[in-house]
């Protein structure tokens, strides 16, 4: 199946070469076809120069198959000629797309602050102009740069965005990008299920629109590579990163070779080829310095702390391992940093420093219960009872007081080991003390069950508002908390948001934009019955689930809701602050459905509240399921 084209295809009173825009067309879903286009149309033009209409489109198709496939034209500084077109056009769009060229520059070289300020301006030409295409896109490279930064909460919710977008224009091979995209945030999530399932929804979009793009299917088979891997599948993940390699090949991108060439070291590594391993870290620094890639550089020093720890030559794997950490550091990369940590824990350990190799754990711990709040409360307990019948005086105390048994997201089996042989070695005298204080042991089992549910309720609490949070809803909806969904008629998925929070913030400051929020919190909990669900998503974004009758009418629901907060002004110490919200809804039928299709539900009522922004803010829609 073909896509439709883009927005900037349908330009009006523009006379275009079919050939050209073709060749934009196909240039995501098939770029060796679209470059047998581009030569077409340059043989067809014997050497007459372009027009300016016929330049835009050709460097923009050139823009995409530089990347995605391997070409014998002369390289184009792209950013430069399309903002010299937009000028002499006068075309915002074709500004639009330098800009976004600029920040997917800016994204590569790790300066996110440039590229995210590139794509604000993007978004607003783009709304401006009404092409989805480019809000889209834009979306997904904001999206992109969060990844890194690890704003996974933002990234989820601009690649949803994202993909109803191309999803309603058909552009199957964005589509395709975007669903890899999220299995790779649940990677890093590590909701293994749910990235395996996104990974195989994205091979079924690749295959079943007959795209053949090398790029794509790069980064498809590397992220399949790595849930390979997570399910102890070795001879499934080499099939996969050598699949990758063979298309990163066939590419222009520097990055997506980077990308592979990380992840193809962790596959000698595996394979017990350590010595290649080491060069292939050494090659990947070389490519993250050829392409000013600070951050990929980080990648790669990673792959050859482990290179080196698997060679045994320690102080190597130390130090490179220390220099990945203060990069990725300073691009707020926290899920590296931590995945860092334990590998210095197991670094030390073998080399006899437990006291630095139990720091670096306690870290590991602490930091991953904080960044990804998830593990089960049957984990947590058996962890805290390990620790409590191993180092009662000494080792309870310190991992008690740094809050190292919340719910973190510690492969319990592995963590007990690691903890077995640091108390053994540090602590063999305290066992003789256990004997004598048993009774004191159970005592403070209870007591820990206890403070382990309390921290537990506190994973799913957002700690501004004290309402639930996102986690508590999705796993809440998908059965993994007590409590079922209530029966119902039906239901109504809602997602609201505060208009104009940022103006508030920016004028008020953000300790009355807290108080905002935490007086909206108040009114929709007010707003909801015992069997509705309303929490926190994010930002200034809040999401409510209703069970309701079948007489019962969506849009006036979530009307009456709208007005509650409408006509009553947020009063906070002597400021009078008006303040209103967007929500869209969508109907789901069944609790069935809800469950099985949540994140369908969830690009639907955004796309509605979308509609509400756009439309000026401050109203209901309600999409039909």
């Amino acid at each position: 199946m073909q896509g439709k084209p883009s927005d900037f295809i349908y330009t009006k009173g523009v006379k275009q070469d079919s050939r050209l825009a073709a060749a934009y067309i196909q240039s995501l879903r098939d770029p060796e076809q679209a470059y047998s286009l581009i030569k077409q149309f340059k043989a067809g033009k014997s050497g007459e120069p372009m027009t300016d209409w016929e330049r835009v489109y050709y460097v923009l198709t050139m823009s995409r198959l530089e990347a995605y496939t391997l070409t014998d034209e002369a390289p184009i500084d792209i950013i430069s000629e399309l903002e010299v077109l937009a000028k002499k056009l006068k075309q915002p769009w074709i500004r639009g797309e330098a800009l976004l060229h600029r920040a997917i520059l800016a994204k590569e070289t790790a300066q996110y602050d440039d590229g995210l300020a590139y794509l604000d301006e993007v978004l607003i030409i783009a709304k401006q102009t009404g092409f989805k295409n480019m809000t889209a896109r834009a979306l997904k490279w904001q999206a992109n740069i969060w990844f890194y930064q690890s704003k996974y909460d933002q990234v989820l919710s601009n690649y949803l965005k994202a993909l109803a977008y191309f999803e309603e224009q058909q552009d199957y091979a964005q589509v395709a990008l975007v669903l890899s995209n999220i299995g790779n945030i649940y990677e890093e999530l590590e909701q293994w299920s749910l990235a395996k399932k996104y990974n195989e929804k994205a091979f079924e979009t690749y295959n079943l629109n007959n795209i053949k793009n090398d790029y794509t299917a790069a980064l498809l088979n590397i992220h399949a590579g790595i849930v390979a891997n997570y399910y102890n599948k070795g001879s499934e993940e080499a099939g996969y990163i050598r699949k990758a390699i063979k298309h990163a090949s066939k590419t222009g991108s520097s990055y997506v070779q980077l990308v592979t060439l990380t992840n193809y070291t962790s596959v000698l590594l595996d394979e017990n080829k350590l010595e290649a391993s080491l060069r292939m870290s050494q090659e990947c620094l070389q490519l993250a310095d050829n392409i000013k890639d600070k951050l990929g550089r980080a990648f790669c020093y990673e792959s050859k702390s482990l290179a080196y720890f698997e060679l045994k030559e320690l102080n190597k794997a130390i130090s490179t391992a220390l220099v990945a950490i203060d990069i990725y550091k300073e691009y707020g990369s926290n899920s590296q940093v931590i995945r860092l940590y334990k590998l210095l824990s197991e670094i030390y350990s073998t080399n006899g420093n437990y006291k630095v190799s139990l720091e670096y754990f306690q870290r590991y711990v602490n930091d991953k219960e904080s960044h990804y709040l998830s593990q089960k409360r049957e984990e947590i307990r058996s962890l805290q009872t390990q620790y409590i019948t191993q180092q009662k005086e000494h080792q309870i105390a310190l991992l008690r007081a740094e809050s190292q048994l919340k719910s973190s997201q510690i492969e319990s089996q592995h963590s007990r080991e690691i903890i077995l042989l640091l108390s053994i070695l540090l602590g063999i005298a305290i066992l003789a003390l256990l004997y004598r204080r048993n009774s004191h042991l159970s005592k403070d089992n209870v007591e820990l069950a206890q403070s382990n549910v309390s921290l537990t309720e506190q994973s799913f609490q957002d700690p501004l508002t004290g309402m639930y949070n996102r986690r508590y809803i999705q796993q809440w909806i998908t059965g993994q908390i007590k409590g079922d969904v209530p029966k119902a008629s039906r239901y109504i998925v809602a997602l609201l948001d505060i208009d104009y929070f940022k103006q508030i913030n920016d004028l008020h400051g953000h300790d009355i934009g807290d108080r905002v929020l935490q007086e909206l919190a108040t009114r929709l909990q007010q707003s909801c019955r015992g069997n509705d669900k309303v929490a926190r998503w994010g930002g200034e974004e809040f999401v409510a689930i209703f069970s309701v009758s079948e007489s019962s009418k969506a849009h006036e629901l979530l009307e009456r809701i709208r007005r509650s907060v409408q006509l009553e002004n947020v009063t906070i110490e002597d400021k009078m602050l008006a303040v209103t919200v967007s929500i869209g809804g969508v109907e789901v039928e069944s609790k069935d459905k809800l469950a099985e299709r949540w994140q369908e539900w969830l690009v639907k009522a955004d796309s509605a509240l979308y509609q509400v922004k756009e439309n000026g803010r401050n109203g209901v829609k309600v999409e039909a399921s």
